[in-house]
């Protein structure tokens, strides 16, 4: 009878397993037009807290996908995440500010800290459907949008070569993201 049991528990946790993976999204290339520009989908993920709780879908775009194309090095660039549960303003501050703090090459000084944590206090809470996009365009400006409208900006070198590095640099903050983009990185 224990036997019996286990095999339906295995089971059990095989169908919920796939159940969560039935619900996601195809990874499927597309186009979107957003701030005057077309752009062609490079990458997708998922990104979940356990097996059960979606947090986020991440979508990176540029205006045309190549073979082992780097994130970190395309121009324009359209980062955007799309929520699905409530998330405080404070974690993405904070968060943004450690991981970029953490990916510079060179020590941070005050001015640094300061520079980056002034560009983050923009972030403001999300809900479900809420979205952000990170564009980095051709003029060398990194934009953040909340729900596609224009929350921050900024031309500084220094946030504009680290800023995406939260994600993709060599200690990111979603270590997931960076595994699925990787033969883009």
């Amino acid at each position: 009878m224990s036997m019996n049991r286990k095999s339906l528990v295995r089971l059990f946790s095989c169908l919920m397993c796939l159940a969560a993976q039935a619900g996601e999204p195809v990874n499927q290339e597309h186009t979107l037009t957003a701030y005057k520009q077309q752009w062609q989908q490079c990458g997708h993920h998922l990104v979940r807290k356990g097996i059960f709780f979606k947090v986020a879908d991440v979508d990176w775009f540029t205006d045309s996908c190549r073979d082992n194309q780097n994130i970190l090095s395309a121009s324009p660039v359209l980062l955007r995440f799309t929520y699905f549960r409530t998330i405080k303003r404070d974690f993405f501050i904070d968060s943004a500010t450690e991981y970029f703090l953490h990916n510079l090459s060179k020590p941070s000084t005050q001015q640094i800290k300061d520079t980056i944590h002034n560009f983050n206090q923009a972030y403001q809470d999300v809900a479900d459907g809420d979205s952000y996009d990170l564009l980095i365009d051709h003029q060398g400006s990194l934009k953040l949008y909340k729900n596609k409208k224009l929350i921050q900006r900024s031309q500084q070198p220094l946030i504009l070569r680290n800023y995406l590095k939260i994600w993709f640099g060599k200690i990111p903050v979603i270590p997931e993201l960076k595994e699925a983009f990787e033969p883009s990185l």
